[in-house]
């Protein structure tokens, strides 16, 4: 009732993001369930949903394994995962944009696919969807599913409505024990942990690693106002020390914003996908799939979404690169891996920006110290952390 008494607000919402250029003006009947594309009849279809850029990227095993002998569908809610859809998985998957959770467009939408086997990727619920894939039987597996303390503490007023939502999965996987634990809580499913998908192909050999030339520090998946923050409390180090500065924002759209603070500091920047200068202070990278490019290039990476209240990001992947980890404190997300890391020396953590100057301050007078913790980064990463095996064979015995 709810959805349909909100379809002007629905319509109202398009209209503005199309203006803004943060919906696909050509794609957008997508979002009413309907489509110009269409699969192959004579295979299977797995539907993979995944909210955005992150959670897709973590489906890379379950695409490279299936995308051969099945279609592969991918819906996401956002315009950038789209783009780097088109980009990077263009000739594996067939991607959509996931319709608005009103009913008739969610049932126009299962009713072109026909999919066999649904895979839903983390914490995205939507009840008219999960709804429709019930009342069809088709089997439906969550993975990687995650609750965060904020959103636990609201599912618990709307408790049978996440149990009811819920009921759509033959089968749980939990991103963490914590997450596990929430998810039963609220819900009193048996709910499995097999690792957190997220990490199962962060291994590198480490062969990859370049010596680096310059003394660099990235500043990975920052959100707004963090770069500030960072750029603020280091300046002094940064320029004492000449150090070269990578910037790679969450939302490569927000490269004008960083630029503003860049200037506001006098320091000389190039974008990524524009470079003519890298003498310059610092990179701004505005485009998608070159992180491990500059992990390569930096001796340190300090981790955004963890000076703001973001709930951190993956410390695994710049880590499997051989580069000292630092990060805030705000990291419900990764509460289970950054801790482990930290027990294991492999990465830092700071409470406020004054103890980041200080343990910036430190690796860079201390050469041992800093190849201590890269080497025991670096070490951590290549443990195993997720399983695949459990994982296919619980595909397998769906889809085949």
């Amino acid at each position: 009732m709810l959805s349909y008494l909100f379809l002007p607000i629905i319509f109202l919402n398009l209209l503005i993001r199309i203006i803004k250029n943060k919906e696909d003006k050509k794609r957008y009947i997508e979002r009413f369930g309907k489509t110009k594309s269409n699969l192959n009849n004579s295979k299977k279809t797995i539907w993979l949903h995944a909210a955005s850029i992150g959670e897709f990227k973590s489906s890379d095993l379950i695409i490279t394994r299936y995308h051969k002998r099945f279609n592969i569908l991918v819906t996401t809610t956002t315009k950038s995962s789209a783009d780097y859809i088109e980009e990077f998985y263009n000739d594996k998957v067939l991607h959509q944009y996931i319709p608005y959770d009103v009913p008739i467009w969610c049932s126009r939408f299962i009713n072109y696919w026909k999919p066999n086997l649904v895979l839903w990727i983390e914490s995205d619920i939507w009840p008219n969807i999960l709804k429709q894939i019930r009342n069809r039987k088709i089997d439906c597996y969550y993975i990687n599913a995650r609750v965060s303390p904020n959103s636990f503490n609201k599912w618990r007023y709307l408790r049978n409505f996440y149990t009811s939502s819920l009921m759509t999965f033959n089968k749980i996987f939990a991103q963490s024990q914590n997450d596990l634990e929430r998810i039963k809580n609220l819900t009193k499913r048996n709910v499995s942990f097999i690792g957190n998908l997220k990490l199962s192909q962060t291994n590198l050999n480490p062969k990859n690693i370049e010596e680096r030339k310059v003394f660099s520090i990235m500043l990975a998946s920052t959100h707004e106002k963090e770069e500030e923050i960072i750029i603020k409390s280091l300046y002094s180090i940064i320029r004492q020390n000449k150090i070269k500065l990578f910037i790679a924002p969450r939302h490569p759209s927000r490269a004008l914003e960083i630029k503003k603070i860049l200037n506001k500091y006098n320091f000389k920047f190039s974008l990524e996908n524009k470079i003519k200068n890298y003498s310059n202070d610092a990179i701004i990278i505005n485009s998608f799939g070159n992180l491990q490019k500059y992990f390569n290039k930096s001796e340190i990476v300090i981790l955004g979404g963890s000076f703001v209240s973001k709930g951190g990001h993956n410390p695994l992947e710049p880590a499997s690169h051989g580069c000292a980890i630092i990060s805030g404190n705000n990291v419900y997300n990764w509460n289970n891996i950054f801790n482990e890391m930290v027990e294991n020396q492999a990465c830092i953590m700071v409470s406020n920006t004054k103890e980041l100057e200080n343990k910036i301050r430190s690796l860079i007078i201390d050469k041992f110290l800093l190849e201590k913790y890269k080497k025991k980064a670096l070490n951590f990463s290549n443990k195993n952390f997720f399983d695949n095996e459990t994982l296919f064979k619980e595909i397998d015995s769906v889809i085949n």
